[in-house]
């Protein structure tokens, strides 16, 4: 509705308008009821992003994007059930709820090995997550010792330290750069 001094703008009714706030508000109260019913249920049991399946293979440096990508030489991949893993000499455990942040996520924090120790690196968590030398993305030496890459959700990876020289590491979660800790190789 227009008049001579106005420009052309669509105007409503505030019975239209009431009708419509009283739509939204009805899908959020919804919402919101079926939200806190079944709230327990959604604590208690979290979606399992490890069960779902990405288009390509994670593991598979050229799966996804046709060229190889270049992996540390002192990680091994591997894949399988826990009656299967690999012996090693010490076990890094990335928590369970470690993509939260503030939350504990490796253990230990500090990890003290002998140069040439096997490190087996489990993800307890659902969350993909790394084990990447370095203190963070912006560290020039990122990645050049040691890097897992991603370590899907109940998957695991062997971090190899004969080429790793004694000293104090910092390493962190390249997908959760919250996420650090300390190698310490004697």
């Amino acid at each position: 509705m227009t008049i001579d001094d106005e420009t052309h703008i669509t105007r409503t009714t505030s019975r239209r308008l009431a009708k419509g706030l009283v739509i939204v508000i009805g899908v959020m109260i919804a919402g919101a009821v079926i939200a806190i019913t079944n709230w327990e249920h959604m604590h208690a049991v979290p979606p399992q992003s490890s069960k779902l399946k990405p288009k390509f293979d994670l593991s598979n440096p050229t799966s996804g994007h046709g060229s190889p990508v270049a992996s540390s030489p002192a990680v091994a991949t591997a894949k399988a059930p826990a009656a299967e893993r690999p012996q090693a000499d010490v076990t890094l455990t990335i928590q369970q709820g470690a993509a939260v942040q503030g939350s504990p996520d490796y253990e230990p924090d500090e990890l003290t090995v002998t140069k040439g120790n096997t490190i087996l690196v489990d993800n307890a968590d659902m969350m993909p997550h790394t084990v990447t030398n370095g203190a963070g993305a912006s560290d020039a030496n990122s990645g050049k010792l040691f890097d897992t890459s991603i370590i899907n959700g109940g998957e695991f990876k062997v971090i190899e330290t004969t080429n790793v020289d004694a000293g104090s590491h910092p390493f962190y979660c390249t997908v959760h750069p919250y996420m650090t800790g300390t190698l310490v190789v004697k």
